[in-house]
């Protein structure tokens, strides 16, 4: 006798076997594994692509943390407009930027570039201090800063230029050097510097520690007077031994200002 016993037979839909398939193939494994690193490289090109990283905003302070003046900061914005906004946040480096700022904004010393994501820069400059005014022996009237770094060109649309740039010194915020010899010379950063101010600043700083304030200081065959608001006299040589004379001055200003005396010229010489 024949028993026949039927078995059921499971048949796999077609679409679950294909997808059973799919789910086992390995680059399919590996982009479920890593789906979202691979998520976050697309949002990151699209970002690239919307120009999220492209920089467009700026803080720009001085070293003390305080806002940078109405003209440097112009200049400063319109080097950065120029040169840098627009550009992919991972293009600009910080390093090139600094150097460039100190290079071609003429009141920048040094500078600091920080990078904040996505598309900002924050700026810190260490700026010269404007000190003195100088008509050079071309007839240009220029700021200088204490050391005799050029930061800006003076009374260019002037005709009497020596009467306008004896002008910027009234309200007595800048001296005025005088001298033949006032000639600058180009530095390799690119700056002007009238050189000789390398040692008259160090003579002018000791004489206004004593309180005076400068009018005038004159170079005439190495000999510097320098005049304060009183029409005192203080008188040196690039001749001699800068050190020895402002020993000798400490000295006499020293005794001056104990007896409280009176004067009208020191002459260190």
């Amino acid at each position: 006798m024949l028993i026949s016993i039927h078995m059921p037979v499971k048949i796999k839909n077609s679409k679950s076997w294909f997808k059973e398939r799919i789910s086992r193939f390995k680059p399919v494994v590996f982009l479920r594994r890593n789906l979202p690193i691979f998520i976050f490289i697309l949002l990151f090109f699209i970002s690239l692509i919307a120009g999220v990283w492209n920089i467009k905003r700026y803080e720009i302070i001085d070293t003390k943390g305080e806002e940078v003046e109405g003209k440097i900061r112009d200049q400063v914005n319109n080097y950065l407009e120029k040169n840098i906004t627009g550009k992919n946040f991972f293009s600009v480096y910080s390093k090139n930027l600094e150097n460039n700022l100190s290079k071609n904004i003429s009141y920048v010393k040094s500078a600091r570039v920080g990078k904040v994501i996505p598309n900002k820069l924050d700026i810190s400059l260490e700026l010269y201090n404007p000190k003195s005014v100088v008509l050079d022996i071309d007839n240009h009237c220029k700021l200088l800063s204490d050391i005799g770094i050029v930061l800006d060109h003076l009374c260019i649309d002037t005709e009497d230029v020596p009467l306008c740039c004896n002008g910027h010194t009234s309200a007595g915020k800048y001296y005025i050097f005088k001298s033949d010899e006032a000639e600058t010379s180009k530095l390799a950063d690119g700056k002007e510097q009238l050189l000789v101010m390398n040692s008259i600043s160090e003579i002018v700083k000791v004489v206004e520690s004593f309180g005076f304030k400068i009018k005038e200081v004159t170079l005439d065959k190495k000999v510097i007077s320098i005049k304060d608001l009183d029409d005192r006299l203080h008188i040196f040589t690039l001749s001699g031994d800068i050190d020895t004379q402002l020993s000798r001055y400490f000295i006499v200003m020293g005794k001056i200002k104990s007896d409280d005396m009176q004067f009208s010229s020191i002459d260190t010489r």
